[in-house]
């Protein structure tokens, strides 16, 4: 493995090229410094004599490179379009970083932010350094300071590849970790079913809480060495200008977002949190993609929490031994009755009871625990719905008719809905055919 530094000669990119080597020396990998000359400059012989000064130029830094960093630094001439060069090489090389400055110039040499800096980092599979301010890298490298590093999620895969490479980053070196999703605040209070907040603060304490609850879950313990820190913050604008802010306001020294790999033509790139980032960012950015053909599922957890609503019918209390199945000694059943706005005012007073008298008499000898919850809501489905995002269980488990031969008359309008609405893994048990 290696690290690929692209340069085009300039302050800026001399500086990012001092950082890639100082990161090299750090992993004890090899370094290619890169320059792309323009496309077709190969086929013309008596043209390519005018690049010679460059070929030179790139030899040079190198040369100074490897004597300062004492590291193997080769220089590299490439033809043709820099973003899809570079991106070429460190996919053969198997790069484990590809370094590319922040600022440049697209008329004078391919290298204006907005154009090859964006193009490398939207497509390249190989983790992308974009260098803004390469003096606190260096530092770092060197042993000599711990990293400020502020990493946006959304709770997401490629979020999930991005959290894996930072921890890479503090098993390199230290670095204290802010770990940060903003979230759009009438969605998530509706997802929640908590009511919305009377003016545009933000967030209710409630939400708040139960925000960061399920960043922490989400994230796990964080490896490597450094403090790590959680954030959750509303956003009424554009996600990557209030990232951007963030990360300046916390003195940052580097910026990580996920990257999802998409095809450059659909132009999905435009208007993304990571090219917001590397145009608006005030600090060295990362980007980490997360292939389309990766395998989302890293590791097998096994269900510890099972949401079963009921009705109490024989239909939906078939759910019951299924969801209780589903889960490991040491877990926990929570069943479910939803009170909706067509239920009998006052309620019958022994509904936990009732719920109680499902339990199933072997629960607690296979080490299983229950509780029972009774809601009012508008309707089943967002009462199980907003339960299931309260509690953070793992799966839920329903019922459901087993006839009909369109998929809607056999699921029903109620399980349609909460299929729709909810995020965990949802278990259907079918009722007996007649």
């Amino acid at each position: 493995m290696t690290i690929v530094c692209g340069t085009n000669f300039s302050e800026n990119a001399t500086q990012a090229a001092r950082a890639a080597a100082a990161i090299a020396k750090r992993v004890r990998e090899p370094l290619k410094l890169v320059h792309v000359l323009g496309q077709g400059v190969a086929d013309l012989p008596a043209l390519a004599v005018l690049y010679e000064p460059f070929r030179e130029l790139l030899a040079t830094q190198a040369k100074k490179l490897s004597q300062e960093f004492e590291i193997e630094v080769e220089p590299v001439i490439l033809d043709g379009a820099a973003d899809a060069r570079l991106v070429e090489l460190a996919g053969r090389v198997k790069a484990r970083l590809l370094v590319v400055s922040a600022l440049g110039s697209r008329r004078q040499d391919h290298w204006l932010l907005g154009s090859v800096t964006e193009r490398v980092a939207q497509r390249s599979p190989t983790p992308v350094l974009v260098v803004r301010e390469a003096e606190r890298l260096q530092a770092w490298a060197r042993g000599e300071t711990s990293l400020e590093v502020v990493l946006g999620v959304d709770l997401g895969h490629s979020s999930r590849v991005a959290l894996r490479w930072v921890e890479e980053l503090r098993r390199i070196g230290p670095c204290d970790v802010r770990i940060v999703q903003l979230v759009w605040p009438l969605s998530e209070h509706a997802r929640f079913g908590i009511e919305r907040p009377i003016e545009l603060e933000g967030l209710r304490p409630e939400l708040q809480a139960l925000l960061e609850r399920d960043l922490r879950a989400w994230t796990g313990p964080v490896a490597g060495s450094g403090a790590v820190s959680y954030q959750v913050s509303s956003c009424w604008g554009r996600f990557d200008l209030q990232l951007g802010e963030l990360a300046r306001d916390a003195r940052a020294d580097l910026l990580v977002v996920g990257t999802h790999q998409r095809a450059w033509s659909a132009r999905v790139w435009q208007g993304s949190v990571s090219r917001g980032a590397i145009q608006n960012g005030a600090c060295n950015v990362v980007c980490v993609p997360a292939p389309v053909d990766q395998a989302a599922v890293t590791e097998l957890k096994p269900y510890r929490t099972v949401l079963i609503p009921t009705d109490f019918s024989a239909l939906s209390n078939r759910a019951i031994a299924a969801g209780y199945a589903l889960l490991s000694a040491g877990g926990e059943a929570h069943l479910l009755h939803v009170l909706t706005s067509d239920a009998p005012d006052p309620p019958p007073p022994d509904l936990k009871e009732r719920l109680q008298a499902l339990v199933p008499a072997n629960a607690s000898a296979l080490g299983l625990r229950t509780r029972v919850h009774i809601v009012d809501d508008a309707d089943a489905w967002s009462g199980i719905s907003h339960v299931a995002e309260r509690l953070a269980v793992d799966a839920v488990c329903m019922s459901t008719h087993g006839r009909g031969l369109a998929l809607q008359l056999m699921l029903g309008s109620q399980t349609q809905e909460v299929l729709r609405h909810v995020r965990v893994p949802v278990l259907l048990v079918k009722g007996e055919q007649t």
